[in-house]
């Protein structure tokens, strides 16, 4: 068998089965269709991974005693932190706790410390760092300055994307921007966060790349039809500033004025829930948005597959992997004009998060006008024909062969 082409030592924080979100299933998709193309991966992260990988070695990184028992990620890097830390051990990835500045700080320094200290011992069997988003970029830079190994960093999102209102962690902040000055080469999902890394962080164009995600194969596509009689719209994400939970509801209120059957499916958790949930109640909406809590594996699918519109209203939207996952089910899907996957999806059909009155108006379109959703539905079945991970994975190689 030929030498693999590239030897990578990755730096992750997350990864199926144990991911609470779109950063997971990225790596995965990335890493599989790496090694299909002649790449192999040293995979790090910061707890004990209790499954097989085939395609390549996890080097696990528990960062002290506690976290060894644990068999997903420690506590949540996404989520904003809190004056109380909770040492309870999280049943689902989107219950982990929060941590104050200073505890995420030492943690994630901590992770750093095992990070290189791996990276040392197998220093003969790589020849790139990849680091993924900014709870990585610490071990990274060590690793770059120990080894003189080039450090590819990978941004799938920023705190400007998850605190729209600019008033982010100032340490998580920090870490992204040294993290991405030391950097080789950086590669951006989109064209959407490299214009956010310019702008905010002062990073050189020149060193970006925009890889953008792919999507897995759907190949049975299961049915389950509940709520036969009404027409289902679906939010998916993390209830967070950042994804527009908010612009939803505003626009379930208007669609329903027009459309009384209509069913508005919210699936998801985080900081805003119980906001939105009395929001929902001080419109009178109850008995028409239904709440669902985070969604994983076949209820997840399940609700994709029973989508009559799917609807992404972000605030700031890196990439939105979640769009492409709905439109392989043939459902035409509403974005944000502030998000990275209409780059890719340009059949979709684009919104201001803060239009409602478009959002609505496509919606009504889209249930009464079979012609027309059929017209979206072909066209993003097009799109998806080239949002593939293979792809992905063929330009990552491409910024690979740039530093060796």
């Amino acid at each position: 068998m030929d030498a693999p082409l590239h030897r990578v030592y990755m730096i992750g924080w997350e990864y199926p089965p144990h991911n609470s979100g779109g950063l997971g299933i990225a790596c995965q998709g990335i890493t599989e269709a790496l090694a299909e193309q002649n790449t192999q991966i040293y995979f790090t992260l910061p707890y004990v991974h209790p499954l097989s990988v085939s395609h390549m070695q996890i080097v696990d990184c528990p960062t002290s005693d506690l976290q060894k028992r644990l068999d997903r990620p420690p506590f949540s890097a996404y989520a904003p932190s809190l004056n109380q830390l909770s040492f309870a051990p999280a049943t689902e990835p989107i219950e982990l706790e929060t941590l104050p500045q200073s505890e995420l700080e030492y943690r994630v320094s901590e992770y750093s410390d095992k990070v290189l200290k791996n990276g040392q011992r197998l220093a003969d069997y790589y020849s790139v760092i990849h680091a993924h988003d900014w709870m990585s970029f610490p071990g990274a830079m060590k690793l770059q300055h120990e080894t003189h190994k080039p450090f590819v960093a990978h941004v799938h999102s920023t705190e400007f994307d998850r605190i729209p209102s600019g008033n982010g962690s100032q340490y998580i902040a920090h870490t992204e921007y040294s993290g991405l000055q030391a950097a080789d080469k950086v590669i951006a999902v989109s064209h959407f966060t490299k214009r956010m890394l310019v702008e905010k962080y002062a990073v050189d164009p020149a060193k970006i790349e925009v890889v953008h995600n792919g999507v897995f194969p759907v190949s049975d596509v299961e049915t389950f039809d509940f709520a036969q009689q009404r027409q289902v719209i679906v939010f998916m994400g993390r209830l967070t500033a950042q994804k527009g939970g908010e612009y939803f509801l505003d626009l379930a209120n208007q669609v329903l004025k027009r459309l009384p059957s209509a069913l508005f499916v919210v699936a998801g958790s985080g900081d805003q829930y119980h906001y939105l949930l009395l929001k929902n109640a001080g419109q009178q909406l109850s008995a028409s948005v239904l709440f669902t809590g985070f969604l994983r594996d076949r209820q997840r699918e399940v609700l994709l597959n029973r989508a009559d519109v799917f609807v992404m209203p972000s605030v700031s939207e890196p990439f939105g992997l979640v769009a492409l996952e709905a439109a392989q089910r043939h459902t035409p899907v509403i974005v944000s004009h502030n998000s990275g996957v209409k780059e890719i999806m340009p059949n979709a059909i684009p919104v201001d998060f803060w239009d409602i009155q478009k959002m609505s108006d496509a919606i009504v379109n889209l249930i009464q006008n079979p012609e027309y959703r059929q017209q979206v539905v072909a066209g993003q079945n097009k799109d998806l024909e080239s949002a593939t991970w293979s792809n992905a994975a063929q330009k990552i190689k491409n910024v690979y062969q740039q530093l060796t």
